[in-house]
């Protein structure tokens, strides 16, 4: 009787610790498991955060940019064309003033050489008038006074023939000197015309090697190339140009990831 009650004791001790054990076990390897889920679980929802955290300070920050360049850019583009404004009235005042000068200059010059012709005609026209005067009266008068008469057209003729060569060499001068101001007019028109062609094509060439370096550079791009772009279908950042997606690929990793962690959120809410 004794061994069955002691055999009876020792069956009832071990099932006794067999479910202690197996509970501790159970209780241990659930805690485990609802340990690392959350911990898991904790980490993800980290990370989620801070990549969607990081994102939003990203647009914003690309949005603060983009106002703060294109304000900069407004006020130095409205700098600009100010001074260049009043640089070019300036120009052209001056041009101006050069062009009414030089007209006057040319309109005085021409008169003056009109006028000088003419009034050598006109002392031609009364030496004529005097000298038939003078050859009536010598054919009323007498022989002595008909040789005085004909001495007196030849030097009437002579006084004329050497005023009109000064006034032939007087426009000769006029039109040699409006000449060689046409000539120096046509010279500085070229040169500017070359000034102008070169610093257009260094500009080009400016141009050209700043959006070389832009591109080369891991830096913000210029935000006047893509002020272009505007029309495009879609949303494209301002700094980079690139096309923003809306929404993100998943891979087969990640789906199964979300399946995992789906079931594994409704085995916990079921147990607990």
């Amino acid at each position: 009787m004794s061994t069955k009650v002691d055999k009876l004791r020792s069956e009832s001790t071990t099932r006794r610790d067999d479910r202690r054990s197996i509970d501790s076990a159970t209780k241990r390897d659930d805690r485990r498991s609802i340990d690392f889920a959350t911990k898991r679980d904790n980490r993800r929802s980290i990370d989620f955060a801070t990549k969607r955290d990081d994102r939003r300070s990203i647009d914003f920050a690309t949005k603060r940019d983009e106002r703060r360049s294109i304000n900069s850019g407004t006020t130095r583009d409205d700098r600009r064309s100010t001074d260049s404004a009043t640089r070019r009235n300036e120009r052209n005042n001056e041009f101006a003033t050069r062009r009414d000068d030089r007209r006057s200059n040319e309109f005085t010059t021409r008169r003056d050489g009109r006028r000088s012709p003419s009034t050598g005609k006109e002392k031609k026209k009364r030496k004529r008038s005097r000298s038939r005067s003078t050859s009536s009266s010598s054919r009323s008068s007498s022989s002595s006074s008909s040789s005085s008469g004909s001495s007196s057209l030849s030097c009437s003729s002579s006084s004329s023939s050497s005023s009109s060569s000064s006034s032939s060499s007087s426009s000769s001068d006029s039109h040699n000197k409006s000449k060689k101001n046409s000539k120096k007019r046509k010279k500085e028109k070229q040169l500017k015309k070359k000034s102008k062609k070169s610093k257009k094509n260094k500009r080009k060439k400016d141009k050209k090697a700043k959006l070389v370096e832009d591109a080369a550079a891991p830096g913000p791009i210029q935000i006047s190339k893509y002020l272009k772009e505007r029309k495009r279908k879609g949303k494209y950042s301002m700094i980079s140009g690139k096309k923003i997606k809306m929404k993100l690929k998943k891979s087969k990793k990640d789906k199964l990831r979300d399946k995992n962690r789906a079931e594994l959120l409704e085995f916990l809410n079921s147990t607990l």
